[in-house]
């Protein structure tokens, strides 16, 4: 059991993910928490070999709840003691595989250990470190694409900041058969704690790429994209109506989603970049827009963003219920 927030090397492990990007990236390790997304994590056998480490509070562990989600969290930290059980057996013996899983470290904490462990006000007793999944390579992204029965989708966030928005952005992926997120520099860290839960799961569902190098990060998209048989011209940024070079956007219902394709969403309050802005003035890339009422000045980025992928959605499944018949 844990008992001291202060000294614990565990718990300034916890807090120094939670603050420090550099050094989520040096450990390789993000920071679920709350009953719901680590009982969702727990659930599923892909994310679940990601979790390295579980604090829980003892009141969890005692099953005084008859909170839905409590008691199942309950039943796969059953399952995740098991699976850690066979592991270091195999382990010890020999017998153990690729397949098989790292064992995973459980802790009992006080309500102050569990406190410090968190990034939230109120703590909902549970807290899990997680492995970040490897980026996805971009010279597997082609393959990945072509492997898909649906047309190819990616979705490129082009400076987005809050992570509320990426999180929502990122379950809207994985609920719409988005085929990546990518990320330009300077995007938020999606592996950010507060953006893991926003996102509910969806961080370790959705494949990520991300871009480095802030010169040449859209040409790079371009050419990675090419690969995947998405032509730029069937690339959206997501603007207003009026683009504000004389040339009128393609409203996101009138975009037909059969094809491959790709949206851009800019940075709240400042928009795209120089290079994409240079882009859609050249007719390089296309450029897309959700039709407002009259004195709407815009949409939040995420809400934006998902309204596109819907309608892809929509699209794709007029197109396969017409197949059908």
């Amino acid at each position: 059991m844990i008992t001291n927030h202060q000294s614990s090397k565990t718990v300034k492990l916890f807090k120094s993910i939670h603050k420090n990007k550099s050094k989520r990236n040096e450990s390789g390790f993000t920071i679920a928490e709350g009953v719901r997304l680590v009982t969702d994590i727990l659930s599923d056998e892909q994310s679940r070999r990601l979790v390295k480490r579980i604090i829980v509070s003892e009141s969890i562990l005692n099953g005084q709840s008859n909170n839905e989600y409590q008691q199942q969290l309950e039943h796969w930290l059953n399952v995740v003691e098991m699976e850690s059980r066979q592991s270091k057996e195999a382990f010890a013996s020999g017998s153990n595989t690729e397949d098989t899983i790292d064992p995973v470290t459980i802790n009992i904490g006080t309500d102050q250990v569990l406190a410090a462990c968190s990034g939230t006000v109120s703590t909902q007793g549970i807290v899990a470190l997680m492995e970040i999944p490897k980026s996805l390579d971009e010279s597997i992204v082609a393959k990945t694409a072509n492997g898909s029965s649906k047309p190819p989708f990616y979705v490129i966030l082009d400076g987005l900041q809050d992570p509320g928005n990426v999180g929502t952005i990122l379950r809207s992926c994985a609920a719409s058969y988005v085929s990546a997120l990518v990320l330009l520099p300077d995007s938020c860290d999606v592996w950010n704690p507060k953006a893991v839960r926003s996102a509910m799961g969806a961080s370790f569902r959705v494949p990520v790429i991300e871009l480095n190098g802030r010169v040449g990060a859209l040409a790079k998209a371009l050419d990675m994209l090419d690969d995947c048989g998405i032509e730029s011209n069937r690339v959206f940024a997501a603007t207003m109506e009026d683009t504000g070079d004389g040339r009128s956007s393609i409203a996101h219902y009138d975009v037909d989603f059969d094809k491959g394709a790709a949206i851009i969403l800019g940075k709240e309050g400042e928009g795209l970049r120089e290079e994409v802005r240079n882009a859609m003035g050249q007719g390089l890339i296309s450029t897309v827009h959700i039709p407002m009422a009259q004195g709407t000045e815009s949409l939040n980025a995420a809400v934006c963003g998902s309204i596109i992928m819907f309608e892809r959605m929509r699209q794709l499944s007029v197109i396969q219920s017409a197949n059908a018949n």
